[in-house]
């Protein structure tokens, strides 16, 4: 049974209204600046920014807390299409579409009218090995200049069936072979755009992206991004696994070209990692997409139009570009708009049962929980929709037993309702909702569940996909704290993504026992930094495992963003660990994800090295021009006036 909520389509247009009036906070949260300019002058003199505006906290739904499964019954039919189940409204299940979607212009799918077959997949995504074999550093040399409109382009999978309403546009479905016509000229948010005639036809079996980015009527410069996306951009960049490569390099392209803020949001984060990786690279190449971004996405919601999976992305893909900047303090605007449009376009049931909606479910619960362990507050999102998933999960392993992936989906379902609960938990003792007797009970069963996803891995141990022995070894020197060559302790192929959800668990784990230690330090029978000290190494192995394997992903440092730090603050405090700790920091960075200055400060603090806060390694090694400009640009925006969220999310007061 879906929930019903408060209208967010009416929270949304309040939020304008109260932004007009509020100038103290920053001017790029998620509905500014104004206008968008094309340079990056205006960042380091406040004087030039427009007028500011802001999302209002208090113009947002309340948080659910019921659980799905204690709901009162109510009759439902099962058999309607997923795009009406989705929307919560009656489905006249008239076939092969319904009136609701045709006269919505929306892709109708109806669940199979049979069950699978014993050992059939569940799912229509396959789990793919993370293979990368060609050096990074020779696939750039045709990537040094956005003019040339073109580039290497990766094999695009066939048409997505993920039975959503894909974005404003109108879809006339035609019978031959299951083609349609999207056509691009109805949504107001392109009018007087290139793409006012652009109409789009894409067969089941073809390649509609790629067919897509080659049209004349897209600006050369979007299209080279476009392009580098496809090449370059993976799911490591957004946090995510291998399986989910086919929403980000086709579903999420195909709603670009469908709602201009989203394509501008998504050009900005290709012309973001393009500009690091070129000489020279400067702010204005990126911020002048992000800022249009900005601007398209805050006229799109003060029109009034329909919100769209589209509409979402797009405010998920600028929280990405803001935890990628380390800008903290921005990302919890997003975050709130997303949770308001999330209870509006997704259930529960429809993020497991449409696969467009369960990878907006994941990419939207990385920041939830994250989010709230570094304020130190409850995930915004209702602990039910957690539980669904986990459920469902559940249910898919019992299905099919035999599909490694519905188990390492299982495990990190599990790790995410332990980060979530884990988050709840703390917030209630600091909030004085449970007394520590209390508290220390509950925290003590939250230590067991972790183990349940750890048993999930740890059949894996020795598997096919085990590695038993590292090609290419590179000899281990004085400067190494590890020995990342250990058999068994890495996998490959259709089990890499098992390296990660490792590195997950045993991230969460670090932060429950960090945690535990500073609040129950008089009480606790047993110290915690021995263990945290074994986690920690155990957690660097891994890390430097995955980064010698010659076939990693581009990519692949991204996953390390929660875990380097918290293992680089339990390791011995002498100059051999503090420099493995600072050359992983400054690779990070390199990629593109900055450090937050207060995670910086921190370090700096423990390690008594106040130099790292300016840079990682000595001599400014490694330390470009442009990553001295997104460092300042980031903790520019940071000093905007801001609220008691804000102000958490900006000081990571749930860690420190």
């Amino acid at each position: 049974m879906a929930q019903r909520y408060h209208q967010p389509q009416a929270a949304l247009v309040g939020s304008l209204d109260s932004m007009q009036q509020n100038k103290s906070t920053s001017a790029y949260t998620l509905f500014g600046p104004s206008q968008h300019l094309d340079s990056d002058a205006f960042w380091h003199d406040p004087s030039l920014a427009p007028p500011a505006v802001a999302v209002s906290a208090s113009a947002y739904p309340p948080k659910q807390h019921t659980l799905l499964l204690n709901k009162k019954k109510h009759k439902r039919n099962r058999s309607g299409c997923f795009t009406c189940r989705a929307r919560r409204i009656k489905c006249d299940e008239g076939r092969p579409v319904c009136v609701r979607c045709c006269n919505g212009s929306r892709e109708c799918v109806y669940p199979s009218r049979t069950a699978p077959s014993k050992g059939a997949r569940a799912s229509a995504t396959p789990l793919e090995p993370n293979i990368d074999e060609e050096p990074h550093g020779a696939r750039f040399k045709s990537w040094l200049s956005p003019s040339s409109g073109a580039g290497p382009s990766r094999p695009i999978l066939g048409r997505i069936q993920d039975g959503q309403s894909l974005q404003k546009p109108s879809m006339k479905h035609m019978s031959d072979a299951g083609a349609f016509v999207v056509d691009l000229s109805s949504s107001s948010s392109t009018e007087g755009s290139p793409f006012d005639s652009i109409r789009i036809r894409s067969l089941s079996n073809g390649h509609p992206t790629k067919e897509l980015l080659s049209t004349p009527r897209l600006p050369s410069d979007l299209r080279f991004y476009l392009n580098f996306h496809q090449e370059f951009i993976s799911h490591e960049h957004f946090f995510r696994i291998s399986c989910s490569d086919r929403f980000i390099n086709h579903s999420i392209v195909e709603l670009a070209l469908g709602y201009e803020p989203l394509l501008y949001a998504l050009v900005s984060f290709s012309a973001y990692h393009h500009t690091l990786q070129i000489p020279g690279g400067r702010l204005s190449a990126f911020l002048k997409y992000y800022n249009k971004a900005l601007f398209l996405l805050r006229k799109s919601l003060g029109s009034g139009e329909e919100h769209t999976e589209a509409t979402l992305c797009t405010i998920l893909m600028l929280t990405t570009f803001e935890e990628y900047i380390g800008d903290w303090a921005s990302l919890a605007d997003h975050h709130l708009a997303a949770h308001a449009l999330i209870q509006e376009l997704l259930t529960p049931e429809s993020s497991n049962l449409v696969e467009l909606h369960t990878n907006i479910f994941l990419w939207y619960t990385g920041f939830d929980v994250v989010a709230g362990i570094v304020a130190g507050t409850e995930a915004t999102l209702s602990r039910d929709w957690y539980i669904a998933k986990e459920h469902y999960d559940e249910y898919q392993v019992v299905l099919y037993p035999d599909d490694p992936y519905k188990q390492l989906v299982l495990a990190a379902s599990i790790t995410r309702r332990f980060g979530l609960d884990m988050t709840s938990l703390y917030a209630k003792l600091s909030g004085g909702i449970i007394s520590m007797d209390e508290f220390a009970g509950q925290n003590d069963k939250l230590g067991q569940t972790l183990e349940s996803a750890k048993l999930i891995l740890r059949q894996f141990d020795d598997s096919e996909y085990t590695v038993r022995s590292h090609p290419n070894k590179r000899p281990l020197t004085e400067d190494d704290i590890v020995d990342p060559y250990k058999p068994g302790a890495l996998h490959q192929g259709l089990l890499w993504d098992a390296n990660y959800a490792w590195i997950d668990i045993i991230s969460a784990e670090m932060v429950f026992k960090y945690k535990s230690m500073l609040t129950m330090k008089d009480t606790m029978k047993q110290p915690l930094l021995p263990e945290l000290n074994r986690l920690a190494f155990d957690q660097c192995r891994l890390i430097e495992a995955i980064d010698r394997w010659p076939s990693r992903g581009y990519g692949h440092c991204i996953g390390f963003k929660n875990s380097i730090g918290m293992a680089s603050m339990f390791l011995p405090k002498d100059q051999k660990h503090n420099m493995w700790s600072r050359r992983k920091m400054a690779m990070m960075e390199q990629h593109g994800y900055i450090i937050a200055p207060r995670f910086r400060d921190a370090l700096a603090t423990i390690w008594q090295l106040p130099d790292v806060h300016h840079w990682w390694l000595p001599n400014d090694e490694g330390y470009t021009e442009v990553i001295r400009e997104i460092r300042a640009m980031s903790e520019e925006r940071q000093n905007q006036p801001r609220n008691e969220q804000r102000e958490n999310m900006r000081e990571m007061k749930g860690l420190f």
